[in-house]
């Protein structure tokens, strides 16, 4: 690669981390904690991590590979890390859910449905604002290709089939560059090595995360519980130390015991015994791990990145199941989330079904473009399509401060259409710290404005 290319990508990667669409991100949490009711870790953060963690992966399985061999030989591995989830709306996850629901359910009697596809949206958002704008042409198709997961989704979003085309030709690109290395590759996967190796390392991060995050909803006592009761006993502190060097003080835990026989599970279980320091010390250690899985893949011949050791993979999966069933699937973590899940429907039904306000669409362009489209000459079917897909865009691009923004302004506005009048000092309410507090203000109004 030239230095003139060098340069372009270190450029790009500092345009993106800097750039307004990529800090959005810092108001999007992951999860919300049951005692604070806040962020815990958010998007922006994940997302730097799973940046480093890509080239992280790509640098061991190319080590692994022989000699001179460089898998990120375009460069872009901790932009692809770093863009993966910035088409990602407000309440992660489940915002994606409920926004594809709504828009598939609204646009149901047209030839193709609206939907919303978060690492679809990455495609709208990078092009939008230019995110890739400063890469060479080889290689921002390269990059494009490399962020597209599922080829067959693309048909949910039909401009940006061309993609196609990008993979078909990057996936050549990765092989030609191995064959001239001396590694006879024929990719059956469907996907660059790089979109997996971002896939893998997203992943790696959510298994320690997950676990690390759940001392917020769990107390110590609870999670050491659940990790006696659901972690294999197989993985040695050795194999991981085998496999990630590290200094700890875990080789005087168990009385002295040789780290030969020191099961990681146990390690885990002990860290959270202790009686100062542990969700930092237990965080460190889970930091350790998620390194070993991101050091425990290879490339076999059909393209794929493999696990090479069966106990490290089977801590993976042990941590994917906690978090399935302790934290995202458990009652708890539902009841945390249900009201948040409320607000964001509740914005999304009032944009879709009711007659709304534009003067809400904080968006200039957005804003303009709804305005124009309403007085447009469109035939009403097109006009109400082409509605849907502005709308679709805009609420897709919001954060949690906004949608719970938009709750107070919509609640307030459904107020004064029902008793036929004006709220004054509406800043007052629309300032109140939390939804909580808010409501109950509201209450009281509506109590007052009945009994007039």
């Amino acid at each position: 690669m030239t230095t003139s290319a060098q340069m372009a990508i270190e450029a790009c990667y500092m345009h993106i981390i800097g750039h307004k669409i990529f800090v959005r991100m810092k108001d999007i949490p992951m999860y919300l904690s049951q005692k604070t009711r806040d962020s815990i870790r958010n998007r922006y953060s994940h997302s730097v991590e799973v940046a480093e963690s890509t080239a992280h992966l790509l640098n061991h399985v190319s080590r692994e590979l022989g000699e001179g061999v460089d898998l990120d030989f375009m460069g872009v591995a901790r932009i692809i890390g770093l863009v993966h989830d910035i088409g990602h709306t407000a309440f992660g996850h489940d915002g994606e859910h409920i926004l594809d629901m709504h828009f598939k359910e609204a646009s149901a009697n047209f030839p193709r449905p609206v939907r919303f596809n978060a690492n679809l949206n990455n495609f709208r958002r990078i092009e939008k604002y230019g995110l890739f704008s400063m890469l060479p042409q080889t290689v921002k198709h390269y990059a494009l290709a490399s962020l597209l997961k599922r080829k067959k989704e693309l048909k949910q979003y039909p401009e940006y089939r061309f993609i196609a085309s990008y993979l078909k030709h990057a996936i050549k690109q990765e092989e030609h560059y191995l064959r001239k290395k001396g590694f006879a590759l024929h990719n059956t996967t469907g996907r660059t090595i790089l979109s997996q190796a971002m896939d893998l390392a997203d992943e790696n991060r959510y298994r320690v995360t997950d676990i690390i995050d759940a001392l917020n909803i769990y107390s110590k006592e609870k999670l050491k519980q659940i990790l006696k009761k659901s972690l294999p006993d197989t993985l040695t502190l050795k194999e991981l130390n085998a496999c990630v060097p590290f200094q700890s003080d875990c080789m005087r835990l168990h009385g002295g015991e040789k780290p030969d026989s020191i099961t990681v599970k146990a390690i885990l279980i002990e860290l959270l015994e202790y009686e100062s320091h542990a969700k930092t010390e237990f965080q460190n250690f889970m930091n350790l791990i998620s390194m070993a899985f991101n050091r425990n893949f290879i490339l076999d011949k059909q393209g794929r990145l493999v696990p090479q050791n069966s106990h490290i993979e089977a801590l993976r999966t042990s941590f994917a199941n906690i978090a399935k069933h302790y934290i995202w699937g458990s009652k708890r973590m539902k009841k945390i989330k249900q009201p948040y899940k409320h607000y964001f429907a509740t914005v999304v039904t009032y944009f879709i079904k009711e007659e709304y306000m534009v003067t809400l669409i904080d968006s200039s362009s957005y804003r303009n473009m709804l305005l124009a489209l309403k007085s447009s000459s469109l035939p009403p079917k097109t006009r109400r399509y082409e509605e849907l897909l502005l709308l679709r865009n805009f609420l897709g691009g919001l954060t949690n401060p906004k949608i719970e923004e938009l709750y107070k302004q919509i609640k307030l506005l459904k107020l004064e259409k029902k008793y036929a009048m004006k709220v004054t000092k509406k800043e007052r309410f629309l300032k109140t710290p939390t939804i909580d507090s808010f409501e109950k203000k509201l209450q009281k109004l509506e109590l007052r404005i009945s009994c007039m």
